[in-house]
């Protein structure tokens, strides 16, 4: 069958040359039978709303369960960048995706500080970090998360990003390789076939049936049906200020390096994570970026869609924590 746009990319990258994953001959043509796929232009995915919810209902922890979590921003010329700061230890710095914040971090980062120093920031357009200029590209971002490190004193950090956090994750380690100790991609986005083809959803909603389409298609958890969740995302999202910014986002991306021109710079230690059901980028492509990447391994979460912090929040922070040991 011909296949057109996003779909004709993606198998290009998944199966490489007819017959072939990954440049490796393959008998098992059903593959792309099994997969869902579905196109996805990155005109920004603000899947707003969910700060209130993450700690009590994604991470089983209450807020006085919480450890201390410290609330910084960082001055870069007229932009500011926010992050909270917990725990001690060798440094992590976590990435969020697009529409997330550093708030849907909170579990995650309370589990594993008392191990390391936890950082999660807000990229640059998000949450209470700047969202002016007309640059918000990954390579802005990337020097963003260095300017932090510099400014933390630290010489090196285990980087975590998801989604498009996982493509700002990859560019830092592409450009900044002596200041990685080890890398997690999470459901990164960034490839070349995310450009093209129809999206499934509008990912810059207009109305709670808009937003509740892109919640169910990158949620899997039951949390995605809680009534009126929609409606507070969208609310969020317009009040935050990030869909006004929606289409300088867009413009940033498709400017920014694509991430098979990444993978293959990249040196520190690598675990491409990725949630076993991701309806928006399948799962076999955590196999596939790994391959790219010298010495890398890959694993799927079970039960986890594109947000496998939210789906899987135990099995997620497992994997990150057996990782960074």
């Amino acid at each position: 069958m011909e296949r057109a746009g996003f779909l004709s990319n993606l198998w290009g990258i998944v199966e490489g040359p007819a017959g072939r994953v990954n440049g490796t001959e393959t008998s098992n043509p059903p593959l792309k039978d099994k997969m869902m796929l579905h196109p996805f232009r990155p005109f920004a995915l603000m899947l707003a709303g969910f700060a209130a919810l993450q700690a009590p209902a994604l991470h089983a922890q209450t807020q006085q369960e919480m450890p201390a979590m410290t609330q910084k921003t960082l001055a870069l010329g007229a932009k500011t960048l926010a992050y909270l700061q917990t725990g001690a230890g060798p440094a992590v710095v976590i990435i969020h995706g697009v529409g997330g914040h550093k708030e849907d971090w909170q579990g995650v980062a309370a589990a594993l500080a008392a191990t390391h120093t936890v950082y999660a920031i807000d990229m640059l357009g998000f949450g209470a970090s700047s969202k002016t200029g007309d640059d918000l590209s990954i390579t802005v971002q990337a020097a963003a998360l260095k300017a932090l490190l510099d400014a933390e004193g630290l010489t090196s950090a285990d980087i975590v990003g998801n989604s498009v956090g996982g493509w700002v994750a990859a560019t830092f380690a592409a450009t900044y390789p002596d200041s990685v100790s080890h890398l997690i991609l999470i459901d990164a986005a960034g490839f070349k076939a995310m450009f093209e083809g129809t999206p499934p959803v509008n990912f810059d909603p207009n109305d709670a049936a808009e937003m509740q389409a892109l919640i169910n298609i990158t949620i899997n958890s039951p949390i995605a049906q809680t009534p009126g969740l929609a409606e507070k995302a969208l609310a969020t999202y317009i009040a935050s200020g990030e869909k006004a910014i929606s289409a300088t986002w867009g413009k940033s991306l498709f400017g920014s390096t694509r991430l098979e021109d990444l993978l293959p710079k990249i040196k520190a230690p690598t675990l491409v994570l990725w949630g076993a059901d991701d309806k928006l980028f399948p799962s076999v492509l955590a196999g596939v970026f790994a391959g790219q990447i010298s010495g890398a391994t890959s694993q799927l979460i079970p039960n986890a869609g594109h947000f496998p912090q939210i789906d899987a929040p135990e099995a997620t922070i497992a994997a990150i924590a057996t990782f960074l040991k």
